[in-house]
């Protein structure tokens, strides 16, 4: 989308579709991700959250900040799905419910998981930090008709963001163990084979980003102004105290997340199964992706089924294509079947066939 900026650059309707498409994306994959338990589907809800707001830095014009985003994001996210993977290897299950106090067994894997999800939540210092505040700074102060509009869902996001990250942190690796004792028994960091390169992306997730500070923080956006011969620079008006309150506001909001999980997994343990319990219609669609697994399954794979069993298959396939493939070969059967009586291997029936034919030729001579 960002090569084909020029594109989408004639269409203001175009881009507000994207931003707001993008915006509410990664509202809805954020929100899924808060009540998941297991550690990779968090991960990956918490990627689609992340797309979303790619994809909304493109729709208010801000295309070199959606693709600073997918830079830093390669190095947090590829940190915290193979994070994940070394904890699997440790309990060898993926739910969170039934782990717990796992710092002390796995203090590397633990260490880069956190540098991960500050990383991932916009904490100021980390890669996450620059490119999420630049998308949520250029939707407040672009033209867009929808630029604050989706700067609110985006500034949802960056609450909801580090909240799951913590939440899965704090049901992960503190707390006590709450898997079975023979679980406990195998608790192990895990090879280096599998820590070094755990390593070399967490300080991708910290640094990365330092490539695109922005001015008001000292830097020069050395990442948009690379790219700003092939996207351009997105018009930005707003005043530096705006954009200082913009990136105030956000990193509050990222820090009133880290605070809130920690409240309800660290402190308040007891509280989140009884919002679970009071709110449990919310719960339960939250729990089960707003349903769209099965409402894909209704509106699109059973009717495609449907269509390829008793269309495709039960009348062209078995009424068309085996009607010919075997109706052709059962016709030539019942020619072949009639035709081969003729051979009878009496020779007087041939020489009465012989006769016969030699009568009708002389009287079509003859009559004609």
């Amino acid at each position: 989308m960002a090569r084909c900026s020029p594109i989408f650059n004639l269409s203001e309707v175009a881009l507000s579709t994207v931003a707001v498409v993008g915006a509410v994306t990664s509202l809805f994959a954020a929100t899924i991700a808060i009540v998941q338990n297991d550690i990779k589907r968090i991960i990956a809800y918490s990627t689609i959250s992340h797309l979303g707001l790619m994809f909304l830095a493109c729709g208010v014009g801000a295309y070199a900040a959606g693709v600073f985003h997918l830079y830093t994001h390669a190095f947090f996210k590829a940190l915290l799905f193979l994070a994940s993977g070394s904890v699997i290897h440790a309990v060898h299950h993926n739910d969170i419910q039934k782990m717990g106090g796992l710092r002390k067994y796995m203090p590397i894997t633990y260490a880069v998981f956190l540098i991960g999800a500050l990383s991932a939540g916009g904490v100021p210092g980390f890669a996450g930090f620059f490119s999420k505040d630049e998308i949520i700074w250029l939707a407040y102060a672009s033209h867009s008709p929808v630029g604050k509009f989706v700067w609110l869902l985006g500034t949802l996001v960056a609450f909801f963001t580090p909240f799951y990250s913590f939440r899965l942190i704090f049901l992960t690796f503190h707390g006590k163990f709450r898997g079975t004792h023979e679980e406990a028994h195998h608790l192990h960091e895990s090879p280096k084979v599998m820590t070094i390169p755990l390593m070399l992306l967490a300080v991708g997730a910290v640094a990365a980003g330092w490539v695109g500070i922005p001015p008001i923080l000292g830097g020069e956006a050395h990442f948009a102004e690379f790219l700003k011969p092939v996207v351009g620079h997105p018009e930005a008006h707003g005043t530096h105290a705006e954009e200082w309150g913009v990136m105030a506001f956000s990193t509050l909001i990222a820090f009133s997340g880290i605070a809130l999980a920690a409240v309800l997994y660290l402190k308040k343990t007891e509280i989140p199964a009884r919002l679970a319990e009071r709110f449990s219609g919310i719960h339960k669609v939250l729990f089960n992706k707003y349903y769209v697994d099965e409402l894909y399954n209704l509106i699109i794979v059973k009717p495609v089924f449907g269509i390829a069993r008793y269309v495709l298959v039960g009348f062209t396939d078995s009424r068309i294509i085996e009607g010919i493939v075997n109706g052709v070969p059962r016709l030539i059967g019942m020619f072949s079947g009639k035709l081969r009586k003729i051979q009878t291997g009496f020779a007087y029936h041939y020489g009465l066939v012989m006769a016969l034919g030699i009568v009708l030729i002389m009287a079509w001579v003859l009559f004609r």
